[in-house]
Order: C-alpha cells, then structure tokens, then sequence
C-alpha cells in the first residue's frame, strides 16, 4: 500500500498547478480509501468538489495514470468524468469530476450486486479503438504467472476489462453506481470481469449471492465472449 501524503505535506508547486486546474481552493479532505497514489484527496472550489489523484512522475507506476487518462474517453458512462491531466513539477496527476457514494456492499442479498451486473453490461458495450494502447491484453498481463505460457491465449478478447472489483472501485450513489479506478484496463475475454468479481467477492468471504448474479453474464465458451 503506498502511504498517502497529506495536502499541507505536498510541493507548494504542485499545489499550485493544481489550484491553476480548479480554481481556488477552500478545502481539502484526503481520501481514507485507495492504495496505489501517494496523492488523492477531494477538493472543494467555488465551482464544486473535484477529485485528484497523482504521483511523482519518475514513480515507477506512473503508467497507470497515463492508462487512466487513456480510458477516460471510452467510460463516460459508468465512470466519473476526467477533467484534466499534467504532468509537470516533477508530479504526474489526475482531476476528475468528484463523485459522491458510497463503496459498494457484497453481502449476500445486497442491492448493491444487481447495479455491479449493469455495470458490467455497460461496459461490455464499449468499443474499443483500433489501436488500443497503452492498454495491456490479458493473455500478455497474466502469461508470466502461468505454469505453461501457451495457455495464455484462453484470457485474450477483445472486450475492455476492468480488472479490480474490489467494494472500494463501486461507488455507489442513490441515482447509480460508478466504476472508478482504471489503472489496470485490459482487453481480454468476456467472462473476465465476472471471474474476477466472483473472486473478489471470495476473497471478502460472501461469494453466494454475488456469484448468482455474476452468473447472469456470458460465461466462456459462449457466443460473444
């Protein structure tokens, strides 16, 4: 988990080039959930809330947030929307439409699950461009953790996957559920997602209820996937 850094603990350049980006600040409130980005936080401006995210630029995850900002055109409509992105001050970061909810709840019977299952519907009606970098496909992302390398060709497609269903990348508001978190997009095969989910929800030790629902999806082998 990488530790977060406290907005008064930040570059005043940086601070700086993101309050250029927003306009002027009147609070900000460090986000308590995430752990891949020493900086995020919700920030309060005249205008409304904003969310950033970020890293220093020789950080060597800093791809993800060039995925992140590559994704954000193809997700308007399950993901909150990317406002803008720099790099510059020797920092790397995001601002993104702030996004009020709660995480998402798997307990077996929550309401939650059947607005994961049209998440995942939406989703897998997204396009993708012809030349989809810098995207990772499955079968190169998970071919060095095979035992035998050729089977990686089962994980290929050319669906657009998300890849961490973890509660904390749903955000859950009255109206909807938002997907966030896109520093893993992969293009792979239609039950991707639906495994992953289902393993997620093994590893929070409720997987019955979320597994039924996750069912409903096209499993391998089936047209489409």
């Amino acid at each position: 988990m990488e530790p977060r850094i406290a907005w008064d603990d930040l570059p005043g350049p940086l601070t700086q080039a993101i309050e250029a980006r927003t306009g002027q600040i009147t609070a900000v409130r460090t986000a308590d959930t995430g752990q891949n980005s020493p900086v995020a936080a919700i920030i309060d401006t005249r205008d409304g809330k904003v969310f950033v995210k970020g890293m220093p630029s020789g950080h060597r995850r800093v791809i993800t947030q060039a995925r992140e900002a590559a994704v954000a055109p193809l997700v308007t409509e399950i993901s909150p929307a990317l406002l803008w992105h720099f790099d510059e001050v020797g920092w790397n970061v995001l601002g993104y439409e702030y996004a009020p909810g709660r995480h998402a709840d798997y307990t077996p019977g929550s309401p939650d699950l059947d607005r994961l299952v049209h998440l995942m519907d939406a989703l897998s009606e997204i396009k993708v461009p012809d030349d989809p970098r810098p995207f990772k496909r499955a079968e190169d992302r998970w071919r060095p953790y095979l035992d035998d390398p050729l089977s990686a060709s089962a994980f290929a497609g050319p669906v657009l996957t998300h890849t961490d269903w973890t509660p904390d990348n749903i955000l859950i508001s009255p109206a909807r559920a938002w997907l966030i978190d896109w520093s893993w997009p992969t293009l792979g095969a239609a039950w991707t997602d639906p495994s992953l989910l289902d393993s997620a929800a093994h590893r929070l030790r409720r997987p019955h209820r979320t597994r039924g629902r996750a069912a409903s999806l096209p499993p391998p082998g089936l047209p489409g996937c």
